[in-house]
């Protein structure tokens, strides 16, 4: 007769036995988080590698407190500027920027036009692609302001400079006026409802404009070309999740109004508050910024939102909230299966506050015969010894190792935890462990047990079936 195991007992479950953490996987330094981008085969051009390994994010960004270090090669959005109802008031990540410098292709001595700079970092990667000329195009004359001190501080005057590269700085007001240069390539960092034609006159013949363009209800990265004898061709690119420009600065772009001094409304001052605000809310939409199809999308938008992550925090702080958006990027990239990647993004969240969640999902980044698998479970019940999932994972390690009798005590304390919304699972494990060792009578009722919780579970139902057969 089995014990009643409802009663809860861990000493079948002995965590002493199991292995300690061996390594600690944590985020890398930028230059090496590039390397592996090339290493993966997304980014091809050495000219755009070695501008990214020059041009570090996080200088760029909002002030950050010292507790937390080196997230710029995290696939996170940074903010640089306070207000996030602004467009283009974030970094995007180096995927999507190694991406679209690759394609629009900067070459020695092209002169570029940037229309929402993103910070100064887009303007500093031009510069070190070897544009000889830049005219960065911010909106906002706070906004503008804040970035040209921000560029002297840095020093980028002295760099460009150095470079051969001339720097300015104009508002909405350069576009309706009579200018004399003439651009090869123009880049536009926010989301229009049609083709800028009011830029056209502004490139030269083979002169490119990359400019996100709404098209049903999705924007989307286009090429437009102008080509000999003037003829302009578009072309998609690909799904590029950005905020729209207000109505009137795409209206002064796509040529229906002529710019009047005062109509562009300021932005904020910043304050230790609103940067605060910033950096809560720089990944509250997952997809904001995001490059890609839009499987990709739909991907980061399910897992982001996944009632599996119950990392849910009062009064947060920016070093938990910025943890659990490490935490959640970790779940997506494991979910398009770069798990290095992943293992690095949990083991740095967990370090900025420990979650069990965190620890589990490091461990699933390892094959199963890795003794850190094991270990970074144990250190996600030693967190938190209410994680259900940590408990359901030891027990399939152990299964798929051939040690049933064992799995079956961790499956049980899985389904007997406080915080588990994946109960069934456990359930379905239990069931397969006590069919093994012949125990049908006891997997006869976990089954029902698991399909009471996964009714529509095709297989289960097979299963049960099954099971009812022998009992008869």
């Amino acid at each position: 007769m089995e014990r009643d195991w409802r009663v809860r007992d861990i000493s079948d479950c002995d965590l002493e036995l199991l292995p300690e953490i061996f390594s600690w996987p944590k985020l890398c330094s930028q230059s090496e988080a590039v390397e592996r981008l090339a290493y993966m085969g997304t980014l091809e051009d050495s000219t755009v590698k070695d501008a990214l390994c020059k041009t570090p994010r996080g200088v760029h960004a909002l002030p950050l407190t010292s507790e937390v270090e080196n997230i710029e090669s995290s696939a996170l959005k940074l903010p640089w500027w306070p207000d996030l109802e602004t467009p283009n008031s974030l970094l995007p990540g180096l995927f999507e920027t190694g991406h679209i410098f690759q394609m629009a292709d900067i070459e020695q001595n092209d002169c570029v036009l940037l229309i929402g700079p993103r910070g100064n970092w887009w303007t500093e990667i031009i510069l070190h692609l070897g544009a000889k000329k830049i005219m960065v195009l911010e909106t906002d004359k706070r906004r503008r302001e804040v970035l040209q001190n921000r560029w002297r501080d840095l020093r980028l005057d002295i760099v460009a400079k150095a470079l051969n590269c001339e720097i300015e700085w104009c508002g909405l007001e350069y576009v309706n006026k009579e200018n004399s240069y003439v651009w090869d390539k123009i880049i536009i960092t926010g989301g229009l409802n049609t083709i800028p034609s009011n830029l056209l006159k502004d490139i030269d013949i083979n002169g490119e404009i990359w400019a996100p363009i709404k098209n049903n209800n999705r924007v989307v990265l286009q090429k437009i070309t102008k080509e000999i004898f003037g003829e302009i061709k578009s072309q998609q690119i690909t799904l590029w999740d950005v905020d729209m420009l207000d109505r009137y600065t795409e209206n002064i772009l796509c040529g229906s109004l002529i710019f009047e001094e005062g109509l562009v409304k300021e932005g904020l001052e910043e304050s230790p508050d609103l940067i605060r605000d910033a950096w809560l809310c720089a990944n509250e939409n997952p997809t904001r910024d995001r490059l890609g199809p839009e499987s990709l999308l739909e991907i980061i938008e399910e897992v982001w939102h996944s009632k599996d992550i119950l990392i849910e925090k009062n009064n947060i702080s920016v070093k938990d909230s910025i943890a659990k958006d490490l935490f959640k990027m970790g779940h997506v990239l494991q979910k398009i299966g770069v798990f290095r990647i992943a293992a690095e993004h949990h083991g740095t969240s967990y370090l900025l506050s420990s979650s069990a969640e965190s620890a589990c999902y490091l461990g699933k980044t390892y094959s199963i015969d890795n003794e850190d698998s094991l270990a970074w479970q144990r250190r996600a019940i030693e967190t938190n010894p209410h994680f259900g999932e940590a408990w359901n994972e030891i027990g399939e390690i152990l299964m798929k190792r051939g040690e049933v009798q064992n799995a079956i005590n961790w499956f049980r304390e899985a389904i007997a935890s406080k915080n588990y919304s994946k109960r069934g699972v456990a359930w379905t494990n239990l069931t397969r462990a006590q069919m093994e060792l012949n125990q049908d009578i006891s997997a006869f009722f976990s089954a029902q047990k698991a399909s009471e919780l996964f009714p529509n579970d095709k297989e289960l139902k097979e299963l049960l079936f099954y099971l009812s057969e022998d009992l008869v």
